[in-house]
């Protein structure tokens, strides 16, 4: 069971907690994350999402909600260690900004990894996702033209593209 802090429209805490799958009152909302990890090679972590959830086997980027009790970028710290194994401080992790996003805030976060990091070293989260590759920003674009791509993520792939290229994502 996912359980969530409450805030409200200005992003103020509500001090109250929320079961995933419940509805959210119109004054309600929780806080998301989503981590874009760039490899020391310079090519983005793309993860498949599990058959079972919304958008199956389509590709994304590393996210979630925040548990009660974490801060945004401890969310993100977690969400990356358990869908894709790969533990970082959070002094790693680049804050790129929020978005209102329906009944949430998105937080994003980059992670460039300074040493290089193979697929196969990677442990995927068992209902959360079942593949995950290292793409170029050209193979990015193409899966988006070819339907790959969760359609909201490549949304917020274009949001970002030129701070991603700037810290080398080629």
């Amino acid at each position: 069971m996912e359980v969530w802090d409450l805030v409200d429209a200005t992003r103020q805490p509500l001090n109250k907690l929320h079961t995933r799958g419940e509805e959210l009152s119109p004054d309600e909302f929780h806080v998301v994350v989503e981590i874009y990890t760039i490899n020391a090679d310079g090519r983005m972590l793309v993860t498949r999402r599990d058959a079972n959830k919304t958008y199956p086997l389509l590709w994304e980027s590393t996210g979630g909600s925040v548990h009660a009790g974490e801060s945004s970028v401890e969310g993100a710290v977690r969400e990356l260690a358990e869908e894709t194994g790969i533990v970082v401080a959070a002094s790693e992790l680049r804050y790129l900004g929020e978005r209102s996003k329906g009944k949430s805030f998105l937080d994003s976060y980059l992670f460039k990894s300074t040493k290089p990091i193979e697929i196969n070293e990677l442990t995927l989260q068992p209902g959360e996702v079942c593949d995950a590759k290292w793409v170029s920003c050209e193979e990015l674009a193409e899966m988006n033209r070819t339907g790959q791509i969760v359609p909201p993520v490549w949304e917020r792939y274009q949001v970002v593209w030129e701070e991603l290229k700037a810290v080398g994502f080629r």
